[in-house]
């Protein structure tokens, strides 16, 4: 990580120490945005990284990729955000997907860490809510009828549908591995969308 001109340059995984990091960084006046590349990482430490941009109301670049965590909460909560390719971004599931699989009986979980998911869904879902976000863009391509096996990425339009907005994409290759890009159905999209509990086993 390193400040060059008026960015943040992310590059790695987003941890404990990382995120820190990027919040000291963050905090210099002459910052005006984050250019990341990462992985994604740890959740908590990912939700901290998100609120700081988003409340210095910075932009985001991500010229080659931005997954998991990154995806599910730094992305977003950038003001305008820039993407080198079209599928740079790939979403596989979030904390309230975590409950859903578990409460659906299709993966389970310890008693103590699905209190920590819980815990991190209604922090996750909170942060939706101030930024204007709907979280289920994270996890409704991991169900039917999409199931998507590894990631999958949407069209800035399809990212809308979601309240992510302000997506710029530039015409650069994806490379091989990228992920799958998937086509919204805005008519079914609530009909698709489980009822999940963040407060009960």
């Amino acid at each position: 990580m390193e400040r060059v001109g008026d960015a943040v340059v992310f590059r790695g995984r987003i941890e404990a120490a990382s995120a820190a990091r990027f919040q000291e960084l963050l905090r210099e006046p002459a910052v005006t945005r984050v250019v990341i590349t990462s992985q994604g990482g740890l959740v908590a430490p990912a939700l901290d990284m998100a609120q700081a941009l988003f409340e210095r109301g910075l932009d985001v670049e991500v010229p080659q990729a931005c997954l998991s965590s990154c995806a599910n909460y730094v992305f977003p909560a950038g003001r305008r955000k820039r993407l080198g390719h079209a599928r740079a971004v790939g979403w596989h599931g979030n904390m309230t997907h975590v409950l859903h699989l578990h409460q659906s009986g299709r993966e389970r979980w310890s008693e103590p860490e699905m209190q920590e998911a819980r815990l991190l869904a209604r922090r996750e879902q909170a942060f939706f809510r101030r930024i204007g976000v709907d979280g289920f863009v994270c996890w409704f391509g991991k169900i039917a009828p999409h199931d998507v096996e590894e990631f999958y990425a949407l069209t800035p339009q399809d990212m809308a549908r979601f309240g992510i907005a302000g997506v710029v994409v530039d015409p650069g290759p994806s490379g091989p591995g990228a992920p799958e890009l998937l086509s919204v159905d805005a008519g079914k999209i609530e009909s698709l969308r489980p009822a999940v509990a963040v407060d009960t086993p």
